[in-house]
């Protein structure tokens, strides 16, 4: 929400501290603090969703740095198929891959 925005709901906010009070009034009210609530509100998510996906992106990266350098050892087998090891291995099933190489998969 723009400052202007904002600005016209509270002049309407003070517009109706001229009538009196009675039920549509502070119908008015109400509908006028839940818009500049929801205003608020939503500033805080678009940056928390921002620096969500900024996390996601790096731990993908992160993830798919160590898989490859995992292929570059194995050479003969897929990315995915490294990939489906991988999540064995977490799952603490055998997988054909030494756990030396998951522990440093740097040559």
């Amino acid at each position: 929400m723009t400052p202007e925005e904002k600005k016209k709901l509270l002049d309407q906010l003070e517009a109706l501290k001229i009538f009196p009070n009675n039920k549509l009034v502070k119908e008015l009210r109400k509908q006028i603090l839940k818009k500049l609530q929801r205003t608020e509100q939503k500033l805080p998510l678009i940056i928390s969703k921002d620096i969500a996906n900024i996390k996601r992106s790096k731990s993908g990266k992160k993830h798919h740095r160590y898989i490859r350098l995992v292929r570059d050892n194995f050479p003969n087998l897929k990315y995915s198929e490294i990939r489906k090891q991988f999540s064995k291995r977490k799952q603490g099933k055998e997988v054909s891959i030494p756990d030396v190489i998951w522990q440093n998969p740097s040559p």
